[in-house]
């Protein structure tokens, strides 16, 4: 045989048997077309198999969380034509079905909640799920086990991953807003106090020289048994503003637990550089800040040249420099 299919190959090689090279062709198409409508004759007619379905649980318990879901995966043989079943089958299409849960009934195991579904029960249920054409002949298993905790419920702050960028000049006048700024997290206690925030999805903004607000997805923790958030999203607003150097002028006092004495500075006052907003720069006024030296640490140290420190200032600057930073003083007698 193999000596024959050597000798026909070869003679389809030769120049000279070009119409027995045209004449095999035309066969093997005829095979290939035959070999076609055969599959498609057989893909339309009615089988029998078995098809694996994952259970989708809903309507859960008042008040309780599924922990364990041991039959989340059933088996259903069905009859369909060939052509959808297989498909099913080869190409391991996704397959779900919705169950139920509201009126299953629970029994409790110490911490735990136990509940039984007969899937003699859910006949109707898969029917109107299977696709068109297909008929449900049998289901494995013939009981569905489901296992519930409690429901825990928490307050959790939100953490936005923003990275920000602004023009020169420009930047950030207060703190971000968020709306809300804290969700409610369900879930089994012993995961929801594992969680100490909730991020958003990562988001850049790029040269921010006006205020922005954006909505951001809110990234539920990846957990065993699952957790679930109040709200799936929140409102991120962020205040921007043209910003300005400004120098002030502050007396230096000296800090010691000793009222009574009496001493001087040189200088007696320092010059501040501070970061203000353009719509607070009128606000600023020496009597709003507060400059010292501790008589203590210098005592201490030996030297009576001591930096000087900013005890109090207002909320909407940023102090960038003091000059001079260190100042003399002397204890008058």
């Amino acid at each position: 045989m193999k000596d024959t299919l050597l000798a026909i190959l070869s003679r389809l090689k030769r120049p000279i048997d070009g119409k027995l090279r045209n004449r095999f062709s035309v066969f093997l198409v005829c095979v290939a077309m035959s070999t076609l409508m055969w599959g498609m004759i057989k893909l339309t007619r009615e089988y029998e198999a078995p098809v694996k379905f994952t259970i989708v649980p809903e309507n859960l318990p008042d008040g309780k969380i599924l922990v364990d879901n041991p039959d989340s995966v059933i088996t259903l043989t069905l009859s369909a034509k060939g052509l959808d079943l297989y498909s099913r089958i080869i190409f391991n299409k996704e397959n779900l079905l919705t169950i139920s849960l509201a009126k299953i009934k629970l029994q409790r195991q110490e911490e735990d909640y136990s509940g039984i579904l007969k899937t003699s029960g859910l006949i109707k249920v898969i029917a109107q799920q299977l696709p068109p054409g297909a008929k449900l002949i049998s289901i494995e298993p013939d009981t569905l086990h489901f296992t519930f905790q409690k429901s825990f419920r928490k307050k959790i702050p939100v953490h936005p991953k923003l990275k920000l960028s602004f023009i020169r000049q420009y930047q950030l006048y207060d703190s971000l807003k968020l709306r809300p700024d804290s969700v409610w997290v369900s879930g089994v206690r012993e995961i929801v106090d594992t969680i100490g925030f909730i991020d958003t999805e990562r988001k850049v903004i790029n040269s921010l020289s006006s205020n922005y607000s954006t909505r951001l997805s809110l990234e539920t923790p990846q957990t065993r048994p699952g957790v679930k958030l109040s709200s799936d999203s929140v409102t991120i607003t962020i205040n921007v503003e043209k910003f300005t150097e400004a120098d002030i002028e502050v007396p230096v006092s000296l800090s010691s637990g000793d009222k009574a004495l009496s001493y001087r500075t040189f200088p007696d006052k320092v010059t501040l550089t501070c970061r203000v907003a353009m719509r607070d720069y009128k606000r600023l006024d020496p009597s709003l800040f507060t400059a010292s030296v501790d008589y203590e640490s210098a005592r201490k140290s030996g030297s009576n040249r001591v930096p000087v420190e900013i005890k109090h200032k207002p909320s909407f600057t940023r102090v960038v420099r003091i000059s001079p930073e260190k100042v003399e003083f002397l204890i008058l007698k």
